[in-house]
């Protein structure tokens, strides 16, 4: 997996539609959401990692952003990212092999040497898979957040297909051997998809409620980092929550890094896109989950 000697620009798939393409634009954007939001507490405790929404800044940014503006004026030197994959259909880990990743804002460089030390796994779990990369949005909107909190730290995105619980167990032991000082790890999930469009239409009535308990419940269950129970209510309920894989391999990691639970979650914000459509025909939740140690 080596791809240090290489010079390969992971270019953006969708910048203009997601967000703006324009820099300063997109600098705007950002630093309107951040500006609503109350000044970050400089003695909180420091961030570990959070799970952020994918969908187009006008839907998601607001909810993203209160997750990511208490990383403000914190050192973050490397970023792990772990999101769905929309357009490919895998078993695993796709590891990529770009150098770059090209936003409005530039270049944001990659973590080889932790490619290189997932090569030595040797692990069925884990190949190398561009094109689960070239088009794939749910790591891509992340990274113009990164640049504008986090500065410039080498970023790790990585492309989460299909998991059985015995693959988030195995990968998590891998996983986990990734996280050091410094690191913050990004887990990219948007919530219920509800409506036709979707195919996933368990009520009729009181929509935009039902949305928010079920999505509220589903954050509550990650926050609390109770793998068992978040995956016995996707069982349970069927949720079309995007990022289930990613999810809970973090929350696998997580019971590596912190057996004792030291890390604790806490819900950032929630928001549905039929709040801002007002239509909940078609219509999409987003939470954003903080957990610090």
């Amino acid at each position: 997996m080596a791809i240090r000697d290489q010079q390969k620009v992971r270019l953006s798939a969708v910048a203009g539609t997601f967000y703006e393409g324009d820099s300063l634009l997109l600098r705007r954007r950002l630093a309107e959401a951040e500006g609503k939001l109350p000044p970050p507490d400089p003695q909180a405790p420091a961030v570990r990692g959070v799970v952020l929404p994918h969908a187009g800044y006008l839907f998601s940014l607001p909810t993203a952003m209160a997750a990511m503006a208490p990383l403000r004026k914190r050192q973050v030197s490397r970023v792990i990212l772990l999101g769905p994959s929309h357009y490919i259909g895998f078993r695993g880990i796709a590891v990529p092999t770009f150098n770059r990743w090209r936003t409005p804002f530039g270049d944001l460089s990659t973590a080889v040497e932790l490619i290189g030390t997932m090569g030595e796994w040797n692990s069925p779990l884990v190949a190398v898979r561009d094109d689960a990369h070239i088009k794939e949005h749910s790591l891509e909107v992340q990274l113009p957040l990164v640049q504008y909190i986090c500065g410039q730290p080498e970023v790790l995105p990585l492309v989460v297909g299909s998991l059985s619980m015995q693959d988030v167990h195995s990968l998590a032991s891998l996983m986990a051997s990734l996280d050091a000082p410094g690191t913050l790890w990004i887990v990219s999930s948007d919530f219920t998809h509800y409506g036709s469009r979707f195919r996933y239409v368990p009520f009729t009535e009181n929509v935009l409620e039902r949305l928010r308990e079920q999505d509220h419940a589903a954050a509550e269950l990650i926050a609390n980092r109770d793998l068992p129970g978040f995956a016995a209510f996707l069982g349970r309920t069927g949720a079309t929550i995007c990022g289930m894989n990613p999810i809970a391999l973090f929350l696998g990691i997580l019971d590596v890094l912190d057996p004792a639970h030291e890390i604790k979650g806490r819900i950032a914000a929630e928001s549905n896109s039929g709040e801002l459509t007002g239509d909940c025909s078609n219509a999409v939740g987003y939470e954003s989950i903080c957990f610090t140690h």
